[in-house]
C-alpha cells in the first residue's frame, strides 16, 4: 500500500486504520528518512511539554542535527548539559534562556572551552552562580576562569580582592577598580602602583582616576586640552555668562550644537542660534525645554531620518501626567516621539499618540507596553521593518476577535488569527493548510490543532520540526518518534 509523505505519518503512528502490515511498512518508510529525523529531534529539544525522559533522550542524539542555528537562542530542558559533544555544550553555554543550575553544570565542564563560555557569559548575563562554585572558579588553576571569575555576581568580598593579587597580570588587572582599590590591604596597593605590567598599572589609574570638574569660565574653557571634557563641558557645565556668549558664537558647529543642548545656558542666547547655517544646532535649539511652542514653530529645522535620541528633559518628565500631556501635544515630531517612551501613558495619551499623523510616532508606541492592541494589530498587518514580527508577541497583541482575519487577503493578518485565544479547532486546522508557510508553520506548533492532522504535519518535509515542537503532542508519540529515528531509550 503505497502512501504519500503526510498520510505516511498519519498510517505509521495509527490515526488511519490500517492492517499491521501497512502500519509496518509506514514505519520502515518513516525510519529510513533520515532528514525527517533530523526535524523531530530539533521540534523536541524545544518542545516545552516535553518531559525530562524525552529531553534526556533527546539530547544524546550524536551529532545533534544543524544545533549551531537554534541551541544558543531557544528555551532548553537542563537535560542538554549531558550531551556527549563539548561542541554541542559551548554553544549552549551561549543560550541566555539556560537555567542557572545548568550553566552552573557547564561552569566546571570536562572541557576547558565549555566551563570558559558558561563563566563568560554568566557575567555577560548576569547570572548568578553558587557562592561555592564562585569561590572555585576564582581560585582553580585556570588564569582565564579566574580573569571572569572577577566580574562574576554572588563572588564573596573576601576572594575578589584577594584576586588582586593574583599571579597572572591579566586577573590581577580585572580585580583592581574603584570598588576594590579603597578595600586593598596598604601593601597590595603600593605593589599594583609599581606593577612592571602595563595593563595592572592602566588598571590603577583607572581605579584612582578622580574626574575634575568641567570648566565653567572662558579662561578654564580655553585651557583644557582634553576636546572630550570640551564638548561635555559645552553641552552640561553649568556655564558663565562669558563661557555661554563664547560658545554660542564659536566656529565649531559641533560646540554650538553642544550649547543648544545645555539647559545651563540662557534661552535668550539659544534662541539667538534658532537662524544658524548648521541645521543640526537649529534642531538642538528646537527640542529646548525653555523653548515656547511658538517659538518652535517658528524656527526652520529639519528632522534627519532615523531614531533619534529622546532629549533627556522629556525622560524627566515620564512620571508627570500633565507634562506628558503638554509633549505629546507638541508641533515637535521628535518629542511626541520621545514621550511614547514614558511607562504609564495616560489613556488619552495612548490615543492621541495612536491617532498622530506621523508614522514613526505611531512605531514607537507600539514598543510601549500599554500600546492599543488595534494599533499594534494595523501595524503589524503593514509595517515592512526587519522586527515587524516581534509585534505579535507584545502583551497586548493576542485577543479575541483576530479569528476574523482567516480569511483575510493579507498572510499577516491570517497569522494573526491564530492568536486569538478563542480560535478553535477548525480554525486551526484550516490555517495548517494555508499557502503561506508562516502561517502553516505557526499552525503546526498550535496546541489546539486536533491530533490527526497534527500526526499528519509530522510528516511533512517543512513542518515537521514544528509539529514535533508542538506541546500538545502526545508524550508517548514523542517516545515513539524517537523509536521511530532510532535514538536509544
Amino acid at each position: 500500500m503505497a502512501h504519500s509523505g503526510d498520510q505516511t505519518a498519519q498510517v505509521a503512528f495509527g490515526v488511519l486504520d490500517v492492517t499491521d502490515a501497512a502500519r509496518a511498512d509506514a514505519v520502515r518508510l518513516l525510519g529510513a528518512d533520515s532528514s525527517l529525523h533530523a526535524q523531530w529531534i530539533m521540534g523536541l529539544a524545544m518542545n516545552s511539554a516535553a518531559p525530562d525522559e524525552v529531553s534526556r533522550r533527546v539530547f544524546t542524539v550524536d551529532p545533534l542535527p544543524e544545533f549551531r542555528y537554534w541551541l544558543p537562542y531557544r528555551p532548553l530542558s537542563p537535560a542538554a548539559v549531558a550531551h556527549p559533544d563539548p561542541r554541542v555544550r559551548a554553544v549552549l553555554a551561549e543560550n541566555p534562556h539556560l537555567p542557572s543550575a545548568a550553566r552552573a553544570v557547564l561552569a566546571e565542564d570536562p572541557d576547558p572551552k565549555v566551563r570558559r563560555v558558561a563563566v563568560m557569559m554568566a557575567c555577560e548575563y548576569e547570572v548568578e552562580l553558587p557562592a561555592e562554585l564562585t569561590v572555585r572558579l576564582a581560585t582553580g588553576p585556570e588564569p582565564r576562569l579566574r580573569y571572569w571569575a572577577t566580574g562574576l555576581i554572588g563572588l564573596p568580598e573576601r576572594t575578589r580582592l584577594a584576586l588582586a593579587e593574583d599571579p597572572d597580570p591579566r586577573v590581577r588587572s580585572a580585580a583592581l577598580d574603584s570598588w576594590s582599590w579603597p578595600r586593598l590591604r596598604p601593601e597590595v596597593r603600593d605593589a599594583a602602583e609599581a606593577d612592571p605590567d602595563s595593563w595592572v598599572r592602566a588598571a590603577v589609574r583607572r581605579a584612582t582616576q578622580v574626574d575634575s570638574p568641567l570648566p565653567t569660565t572662558v579662561g578654564g574653557f580655553l585651557a583644557e586640552t582634553d576636546e572630550r571634557r570640551r564638548r561635555d563641558a559645552a553641552s552640561t557645565a553649568r556655564a558663565e555668562e562669558a563661557l555661554a556668549v563664547l560658545l554660542v558664537a564659536h566656529d565649531d558647529p559641533s560646540l554650538r550644537r553642544a550649547a543648544a543642548l545645555n539647559p545651563h545656558v540662557p534661552t535668550v542666547l539659544a534662541l539667538g542660534m534658532a537662524a544658524d547655517p548648521e541645521p543640526s544646532v537649529r534642531l538642538a535649539v528646537s527640542l529646548r525645554p525653555d523653548v515656547t511652542e511658538a517659538q518652535r514653530a517658528a524656527i526652520d529645522y529639519t528632522v534627519p531620518p532615523g531614531r533619534l535620541p529622546v532629549p533627556s528633559w522629556v525622560e524627566e518628565r515620564f512620571g508627570d501626567p500633565d507634562a506628558v500631556r503638554e509633549i505629546a501635544a507638541s508641533s515637535h515630531v521628535v518629542l511626541r516621539r520621545g514621550v511614547t517612551g514614558a511607562p504609564a501613558l495616560p489613556a488619552d495619551v495612548i490615543e492621541r499618540l495612536a491617532a498622530d499623523d506621523d508614522y514613526y510616532v505611531t512605531l514607537m508606541l507600539c514598543e510601549n507596553d500599554h500600546a492599543p492592541h488595534e494599533l499594534l494589530v494595523k501595524m503589524f498587518a503593514d509595517w515592512d521593518g526587519l522586527s515587524w514580527g516581534r509585534l505579535a508577541h507584545h502583551r497586548n497583541f493576542a485577543r479575541r476577535g483576530l479569528a476574523r482575519f482567516a480569511y483575510s487577503p493579507n498572510y499577516r493578518l491570517r497569522y494573526a488569527a491564530l492568536f486569538d485565544p478563542e480560535a478553535g479547532p477548525d480554525l486551526v486546522e484550516r490555517l495548517s493548510h494555508d499557502a503561506k508557510d508562516m502561517v502553516r508553520h505557526r499552525a503546526a506548533a498550535d496546541p489546539r490543532l486536533p491530533l490527526p492532522r497534527l500526526v499528519e504535519l509530522l510528516g511533512g518535509e517543512e513542518t515537521s520540526e514544528r509539529a514535533a515542537g508542538n506541546p500538545a503532542l502526545p508524550v508517548q508519540l514523542m517516545h515513539h518518534l524517537l523509536d521511530v529515528a532510532g535514538v536509544k531509550r
